[in-house]
């Protein structure tokens, strides 16, 4: 499987400090290759979020490691290697009066023989886009989504919402949580995965997202993303990573699968049988 990808992460117009943190780390295997990449969102300012989304990370990374090292299976080393980094975040955040109250997004994805795995925690955000269509993967684990899901709100309306950013998840917050973790799907040459924390998609639409992907290799596509995201604002950190699978785009004449979506409270959006042909 080859991939090309970019990531950057910006401090934005406003923040003093850029307290998001990422990572894209090749996995070496016997059988094949194995990436991952995450994109955190740390919180706390103060109280230390660019700590607790670097250590997060780097906490995750390290473990997942260990994890394939030994043959566990990807859920599995993606549930206990979330829950290592949540520990390590309160350990700390225990261990020092500074950093009490530190937490951070957490979103992942390991792409492997052709697959895709995904483990999220927070609004931070992993998109796909295939046939001139974008998908959001991931839900955003705040208030205000909830509120969409039950109808409350339209997302027009929660886009603006002035308690959009307000979670009830995140690592760092409690010791029990429930992580959002995927079953493997299907990836298909051409297809674009994108990861990113609120700081981008606060500022920019899903739809400019897909325009800037679709039509640019990763890199390009990072900086005029970042770049248009500042332009527009840049109220918070801007943190974006873009993987285009096997370096190729399908002819517009070629056939691909529609996008559709069915939404689930709470879950990874179930869509699997729609979107992606699900291996038995």
């Amino acid at each position: 499987m080859k991939l090309i990808y970019a990531g950057k992460s910006d401090k934005g117009k406003l923040r003093k400090a850029n307290e998001d943190f990422f990572a894209c780390q090749k996995i070496e295997k016997i059988d094949g290759d194995e990436y991952l990449f995450v994109v955190a969102d740390g919180m706390g300012g103060h109280q230390a979020g660019d700590v607790a989304s670097k250590l997060g990370t780097v906490t995750f990374v390290h473990r997942y490691g260990e994890l394939r090292e030994a043959n566990t299976p990807i859920p599995e080393a993606l549930r206990e290697s979330i829950s290592r980094a949540n520990e390590e975040i309160l350990e700390k955040a225990t261990a020092d009066l500074k950093k009490r109250g530190m937490g951070t997004t957490f979103s992942a994805v390991v792409l492997t023989d052709m697959k895709a795995h995904i483990v999220h925690v927070g609004d931070s955000r992993i998109y796909i886009t295939r046939d001139n269509e974008i998908v959001r993967l991931t839900t955003d684990h705040t208030f205000v989504e909830k509120m969409v899901e039950e109808g409350r709100l339209t997302q027009e309306e929660a886009r603006d919402h002035p308690q959009k950013n307000i979670l009830y998840m995140s690592l760092g917050a409690r010791q029990s949580f429930v992580p959002e973790v995927s079953e493997s799907f299907n990836l298909k040459k051409g297809d674009i995965l994108v990861l990113c924390s609120d700081g981008l998609n606060n500022m920019v639409t899903d739809a400019q997202i897909k325009e800037y992907v679709t039509n640019h290799p990763p890199q390009k596509a990072v900086e005029k993303l970042i770049k248009l995201a500042n332009e527009n604002g840049g109220i918070d950190n801007i943190t974006l990573l873009v993987i285009l699978v096997d370096g190729y785009k399908p002819k517009s004449s070629e056939k691909t699968e529609p996008i559709k979506i069915v939404k689930q409270r709470g879950k990874i959006p179930s869509f699997f049988s729609k979107l992606f042909s699900e291996e038995k």
